[in-house]
C-alpha cells in the first residue's frame, strides 16, 4: 500500500472514530442511530478525500455521512420516545437541528468556494476542447470530477430537506401545544428560518454544479 493510500484510510478511520466510540452504555435504538452515523462517516470521509483529497474535505465529508447515518436511523417519534419529558425532547431537537446547519453550512461553503474554480476550469477546457487543444479524455475527466461533486451537493441539499421537514413537524407541534411565546417554540422556529437558508444554499450549489456539468458535453 502507498503512503498516499495509507494515509487516505488514516484521516478516514480518524473521521470515524468518534462516531463510533460512544455506542456502549446506549439503548438499542441509539445503539442504531450511532452505528448509522458511522457508517454513513465512512461513506462521507471516502467521497470528502476523493472530492477533496485532503485533510478537510475528508472530515466535513464524514460529518455529511455521519448526517446521513443519523438521519436514516431515527424518526422524530423514535426520537421522541428517547426522552422522558416534552422539554427534554424539545431540547434535543434544538441542538440537532443547530449541529445539522453548523455541519450542512460547512459542505456548503466548501462547495461555494469550489463551484467558482470549478466553473472557471470547465469553461477553459470546453474552449480548448472546441479548438482542438483538449483531449477527449481530459473533458471526461472534468465531468467525473463535476459528477462528484454534483452528488455531493445533491446528498446536502436532500439532507438538509429532510431535516427541514423534521424541525418545521416538531415546531409547529410545540407552537399548537405550547403557544408561539415559549422559549422552545421560538428557538425551532429560529431553527426552521436557518435551515431554510440552508436549504437554499444547497439547492444554489446544485444548481450551478448541474448547469455546469450539463455545459460540458462532449
Amino acid at each position: 500500500m502507498s503512503n498516499h493510500h495509507a494515509g487516505k484510510n488514516l484521516l478516514i478511520a480518524a473521521a470515524i472514530s468518534t462516531a463510533l466510540s460512544g455506542c456502549a452504555g446506549m439503548s438499542d435504538q441509539q445503539t442504531t442511530v450511532a452505528q448509522g452515523a458511522g457508517v454513513g462517516a465512512l461513506v462521507g470521509a471516502g467521497l470528502g478525500y476523493a472530492i477533496g483529497g485532503n485533510t478537510r474535505s475528508t472530515l466535513i465529508g464524514a460529518a455529511a455521512g455521519g448526517l446521513i447515518g443519523t438521519a436514516i436511523g431515527s424518526s422524530i417519534a423514535e426520537r421522541k420516545a428517547q426522552y422522558a419529558t416534552e422539554e427534554d425532547f424539545l431540547i434535543a431537537e434544538i441542538r440537532r437541528n443547530q449541529e445539522f446547519i453548523q455541519e450542512a453550512d460547512a459542505q456548503n461553503r466548501q462547495l461555494y468556494q469550489e463551484i467558482a474554480q470549478l466553473d472557471r476550469e470547465s469553461r477553459r477546457l470546453a474552449r480548448e476542447y472546441r479548438a482542438g487543444k483538449a483531449s477527449r479524455d481530459a473533458m471526461l475527466r472534468q465531468r467525473s470530477s463535476l459528477e462528484q461533486q454534483l452528488a455531493k451537493a445533491k446528498q446536502v441539499n436532500s439532507l438538509a430537506e429532510k431535516q427541514l421537514a423534521d424541525a418545521n413537524e416538531v415546531y409547529n407541534e410545540s407552537r399548537q401545544k405550547r403557544g408561539p411565546r415559549d422559549q422552545y417554540t421560538q428557538q425551532l422556529e429560529s431553527n426552521v428560518v436557518q435551515l431554510k437558508e440552508t436549504r437554499q444554499q444547497s439547492s444554489q450549489n446544485v444548481a450551478s454544479l448541474q448547469q455546469m456539468y450539463d455545459s460540458m458535453s462532449i
